[in-house]
């Protein structure tokens, strides 16, 4: 068998989700995002943030201290400090679960939880935004309520911007 390389393209789980998420959109007839690298910033930052305290701050705060040498009271906080008030709008869906086993599913799961969400859901559809950024990783730790979870956990954040 012979394999031509630009045939072969294995889609990573941020392209599954940022093309679902296009699609949901298309679906209602609102225009598709485009990866924005500026996005990237914003998204990261809170990411590690989640990984580093094995939390999901739904508040999108980032009280507790980090590697990162700063802390917010609020995403405002966080998004001032990090842009400088060079953006338009900026918005974030973030999510957490326990990790499937194929990407596919992973994609599903992501998309059910903000769908079934009504503020995630109105970022997902709003036409404010014209870019956005996703990135996941996996963890062994989660805590909630103050009471460690083991196993594998997926942390997912979406940064939309323009």
């Amino acid at each position: 068998m012979v394999l031509c390389s630009s045939a072969i393209h294995a889609q990573t789980l941020n392209e599954r989700v940022m093309k679902k998420i296009n699609e949901y959109r298309t679906s209602f007839g609102i225009s598709p995002l485009v990866f924005e690298p500026k996005a990237k910033k914003a998204n990261e930052q809170m990411l590690n943030y989640m990984i580093e305290t094995s939390t999901i701050p739904l508040d999108h705060s980032q009280r507790i201290p980090t590697s990162y040498p700063q802390t917010f009271e609020t995403f405002a906080d966080r998004i001032y400090y990090l842009y400088e008030y060079n953006y338009n709008y900026i918005g974030e869906n973030l999510c957490t679960f326990g990790d499937l086993s194929t990407d596919e599913e992973r994609a599903d799961m992501i998309m059910k939880l903000w769908k079934n969400s009504i503020p995630h859901n109105e970022l997902l559809l709003s036409l404010r935004y014209t870019g956005f950024y996703v990135d996941t990783r996996v963890s062994y730790n989660l805590i909630i309520n103050g009471k460690t979870l083991g196993g594998p956990t997926r942390y997912v954040v979406l940064t939309t911007y323009q």
